[in-house]
């Protein structure tokens, strides 16, 4: 098999992706203020700024931006933590539940849409693949991004 030609393939192809629905929606969920959101959701409603930053690929200044804008409306609010009084706490609040909740119904639909335009043996497969996508990225280290360099333990500039 020419895993190269395959790899070209597979890059043309995500030039294209954002014409679909679900892909837009779902790379939505995992940036920017959405992102932050959704991470805090599937993270017990709370989190550090540094694990934010860590998870989301971001710069800490770029995740000192979004939570300021998030502060500003509502949908978080931050603490300091009681046992360690150097760091902060980011929670969502009721309001940012709800907007989040209302982002992820929204995904789930085009999803499933998507899903049953599939049909039952492809949709399970590409989800089997994307678990063992998920697998692969979880054994290996993320090189930095084009034209971005790692700096120690505070993510990219």
């Amino acid at each position: 098999m020419n895993y190269h030609a395959l790899a070209e393939e597979l890059l043309d192809l995500h030039a294209r992706t954002p014409h679909i629905q679900a892909e837009r929606q779902t790379s939505r969920l995992v940036h920017g203020e959405i992102g932050v959101l959704n991470y805090l959701t599937v993270h017990g409603n709370q989190a550090y700024p540094k694990d934010l930053s860590r998870s989301l690929l971001v710069s800490t200044a770029r995740i000192a931006t979004v939570l300021n804008q998030l502060a500003r409306t509502g949908l978080i609010t931050r603490t300091r933590d009681p046992l360690d009084n150097r760091q902060t706490i980011v929670q969502l609040t009721e309001h940012g539940q709800q907007v989040i909740s209302e982002h992820r119904r929204h995904m789930l639909n085009s999803m499933e849409e998507m899903l049953e335009f599939l049909g039952p043996e492809d949709a399970q497969t590409f989800v089997r693949i994307l678990k063992k996508l998920l697998q692969f990225s979880a054994s290996h280290p993320h090189p930095a991004p084009y034209g971005l360099r790692p700096r120690r333990n505070r993510g990219f500039r």
